[in-house]
């Protein structure tokens, strides 16, 4: 039973419509509005601002575990350094994050060859540090989430 050519074009048309308007009414931040701006408490002392819990890493083979050393110095800088593993050849990307005392995010990206390092600048309280990781198939992992306490000289 053969369609009708009117009705299988009406059809293909009409679903084209439907694709269209669907993606104009996307829910995605419009280019246009600014993001808000965060601003951290100003009367809040370092120790008394959350730096949230860590919440634990994901769960990876040992074919893909890889390591990254994390490091706070006497200034409160925070050094992350990528120290290898099994899953080397698969790394893409790796980011950490720094949620410091005082309520800002520091963000940075660490390279992906082996002892390549990305410094952020910590508090002199204890900020939490995560680490994620993008593999080759395009998954990203958390690998490291830890309170990093400040040590004096």
């Amino acid at each position: 039973m053969a369609m009708n050519p009117r009705i299988a074009f009406s059809f293909t048309v009409l679903l084209c419509m439907v694709i269209a308007i669907a993606g104009c009414a996307g829910t995605g931040p419009q280019a246009d509005t600014p993001a808000p701006a965060s601003t951290p408490a100003a009367t809040e002392t370092p120790e008394a601002v959350s730096v949230g819990d860590p919440t634990g890493n994901d769960s990876l083979d040992s074919a893909r575990s890889v390591t990254v050393n994390i490091e706070k110095d006497h200034l409160g800088m925070i050094r992350a350094t990528f120290q290898g593993g099994p899953g080397l050849i698969h790394v893409r990307k790796i980011v950490v994050t720094v949620n410091r005392s005082d309520g800002e995010v520091r963000t940075a990206e660490v390279g992906i060859t082996l002892d390549d390092s990305a410094t952020l600048e910590g508090t002199k309280a204890t900020d939490r540090a995560m680490v994620h990781v993008t593999f080759s198939d395009g998954k990203t992992y958390k690998i490291y989430d830890e309170l990093v306490p400040f040590r004096g000289r």
